[in-house]
């Protein structure tokens, strides 16, 4: 009986024991299973936010494409007009040119009719005086 009662309470140690670690091995489940969620739960926010992130990046590379399909026109565009332009050496040039000329100096054709008129008008004036005074 002894035997029995020992090997009752052995059994109740083990039955004690397999009990305990049967509550041990569920409460590691349990929080097991609760850090799953929430990485799970962090996984989808991460998500969201890189999908949020990427989108933004996205629209400003799309943006900046934009401005840089802009540049190049206005590059090309001003490139092109840039040789249209007069240089430098040309300009100075044309300045050496119009000193040498001087075209301030020289007079209109009218210019010229009207200081012949007056000239002749003054001759005129002349002789007229000096026929006047040698009578």
């Amino acid at each position: 009986m002894a035997d029995q009662q020992g090997f009752g309470e052995q059994i109740q140690f083990l039955l004690s024991d397999f009990n305990t670690r049967l509550r041990d091995i569920d409460e590691r489940n349990r929080l097991i299973r609760e850090r799953v969620l929430l990485l799970g739960k962090n996984l989808i926010e991460s998500r969201q936010e890189l999908e949020d992130e990427i989108k933004t990046l996205k629209k400003e590379n799309y943006e900046m494409k934009k401005d840089l399909e802009k540049l190049k026109t206005i590059s090309r565009n001003l490139l092109s007009e840039v040789s249209k332009f007069v240089k430098r050496d040309e300009v100075l040039i044309v300045e050496r040119m119009l000193k040498d000329f001087q075209p301030l100096e020289f007079m209109r054709k009218k210019d010229i009719e009207e200081l012949i008129d007056k000239k002749l008008v003054e001759n005129s004036k002349k002789q007229i005086k000096s026929s006047n005074s040698s009578e």
